[in-house]
C-alpha cells in the first residue's frame, strides 16, 4: 500500500502521454498526407522550414515531458516513484502549451500557409518570459533607495541638526 500513490501517478502519467501522442499523431499525419503527398507543390521553401520547426518544438516538448514522467524502479523491479506529477504548474504547463500550439498550427496549416506564422508565438513568449523573469530583474535593475532608507536619512539629518543646535544653545 505504500506505493499506491506512486502507482496512481504512473497511471495518470501514462494516460497523459497517450493523449499527447494522439494529439501529435492526429495533427501530423493529416498534415503530411495533404501537404507532402497530395499537394506537394505547396510544400517547399518557408512551408517546409515551418513544418520542421513545428516538429522540432513538438519533439523537444514531448521529450522533456517524457523525461519528467519517467518512473523509478528499484533493483528488484518494484516501483519507487511514479515520476513527476504532470498536473503541477511551472515549466510542465509551458511544454503542454507548446504541443497544443503546434497541433493547432498544423491543423490550420491544412487550410492556409499563413497559419505557420502563429508558431512565432512560442519564441516571442519565451523571449518575453526570459526578459521579465531573468534579464530585467537581475541585470537591468539598479538598486533603488527604499522609503525606509529615505526615512532613516531624514531622521538622521534631523538628529544631527538638533545635536548642533544643542551645542550652541548651552554656551554662555
Amino acid at each position: 500500500m505504500a506505493n499506491a500513490a506512486a502507482k496512481k501517478r504512473k497511471q495518470q502519467n501514462d494516460k497523459e502521454m497517450i493523449k499527447l501522442k494522439l494529439i501529435v499523431a492526429c495533427t501530423t499525419i493529416p498534415y503530411i498526407c495533404y501537404r507532402i503527398f497530395y499537394n506537394k507543390e505547396t510544400f517547399g521553401g518557408w512551408t517546409m522550414y515551418g513544418y520542421f520547426f513545428i516538429q522540432f518544438l513538438n519533439l523537444l516538448a514531448f521529450y522533456l515531458i517524457n523525461t519528467m514522467c519517467q518512473p523509478t524502479f528499484d533493483q528488484s523491479g518494484e516501483l519507487i516513484d511514479g515520476g513527476s506529477d504532470l498536473t503541477m504548474g511551472g515549466l510542465t504547463e509551458y511544454y503542454f502549451d507548446i504541443i497544443y500550439v503546434c497541433a493547432i498550427v498544423q491543423f490550420l496549416g491544412l487550410f492556409s500557409d499563413k497559419s505557420l506564422y502563429l508558431v512565432l508565438i512560442v519564441p516571442i513568449f519565451a523571449g518575453y518570459k526570459l526578459w521579465t523573469s531573468i534579464i530585467q530583474p537581475y541585470f537591468l535593475n539598479r538598486p533603488k533607495q527604499t522609503d525606509a532608507q529615505g526615512d532613516k536619512s531624514k531622521r538622521r539629518e534631523k538628529m544631527e541638526k538638533k545635536a548642533e543646535k544643542m551645542k550652541f544653545k548651552n554656551v554662555r
